[in-house]
């Protein structure tokens, strides 16, 4: 390419701008990228975070049909899945009912709605869940069975010390996902996060259970995604207080968690996910109509 003709009496200023602009040209060189002006629209990862964000407060989870106050959503957890085409961050939320969690739910976007994923931590088949005035929640079983850690020592007199028994505890359970695969082909071994999701707030907790003294929920991941919820309370009176675990899911996928070399709870692949009589539910939104 021949070089352009310049003319002399260009001020300095611009007869730098055209040789810059000639070098440019000749090297085959593209226009530098600029960032986004403030009044463009965000990343889709952006909004999706906005409108997850806003989702906490599109369902209420009451402790029974006849309660008439939807108990306060608490977000625990913000974790992402990139391996299985996540996009934006996911977040997990519980609801605690005189300060013990009787639901949990993972909300994600998946396959163009928002899902809600509830998993409830009841022991009784009271709660319900409603979006405005329709009931679209309504388990007819308890979400949980506890039953005692095995040689668990006496639950601790002061919260601290309770705190590193239930850690200490916790590291005692091994989960798996043996995921979706009739053969077990896509199992993975979960990773226990070191420190609770959640932590009962019993002091502050109006009318509490008299004979629950401490608990909280652990997550088994994967990457940080939580496939296994394990709840840890120390119930009974000062006298005769022991330790008392359960298991719930947080997938679709087959799961399986040992304490020490013992299965002690398992998980089928594939349950159904779209009966609200079932403790495990699954229910979303078009995103499309949310992001409007």
């Amino acid at each position: 390419m021949p070089a352009p003709t310049i003319p002399r009496k260009l001020p300095g200023v611009l007869l730098g701008c055209l040789l810059s602009a000639w070098v440019a040209l000749a090297a085959g060189a593209q226009p530098t990228p600029q960032p986004p002006k403030k009044d463009e629209p965000p990343e889709e990862p952006e909004r999706l975070n906005e409108v997850i964000e806003k989702s906490i407060d599109w369902y209420d989870v009451f402790p029974d049909a006849d309660a008439e106050k939807g108990l306060q959503p608490v977000p625990v957890m913000r974790w992402r899945n990139v391996v299985r085409g996540q996009k934006g961050e996911a977040m997990m939320v519980v609801w605690p009912d005189r300060g013990r969690p009787i639901a949990v739910a993972s909300v994600y976007p998946w396959d163009g709605k928002l899902m809600y994923e509830f998993d409830s931590l009841a022991r009784d088949a009271k709660m319900v869940a409603r979006e405005k005035d329709r009931v679209i929640w309504s388990p007819e079983a308890a979400g949980v069975e506890l039953n005692d850690v095995p040689g668990a020592p006496k639950p601790g007199k002061t919260p601290a010390e309770r705190l590193r028994q239930m850690k200490a505890l916790a590291d005692g359970f091994k989960a798996t996902m043996t995921g979706w695969a009739a053969n077990d082909s896509d199992q993975e071994v979960l990773r226990l996060l070191p420190r609770p999701l959640y932590r009962y707030d019993l002091a502050k907790a109006k009318d509490p259970d008299p004979k629950l003294i401490d608990g909280a929920l652990f997550a088994f991941v994967l990457g940080t995604d939580p496939e296994v919820v394990l709840v840890l309370e120390a119930v009974g009176t000062a006298e005769d207080a022991v330790w008392q675990f359960a298991c719930v899911r947080a997938t679709s996928g087959g799961l399986e968690v040992k304490h020490g070399d013992k299965q002690v709870w398992t998980a089928s692949k594939h349950p159904p996910g779209r009966d609200p009589k079932l403790p495990h539910f699954a229910y979303g939104r078009l995103l499309e109509k949310q992001e409007k």
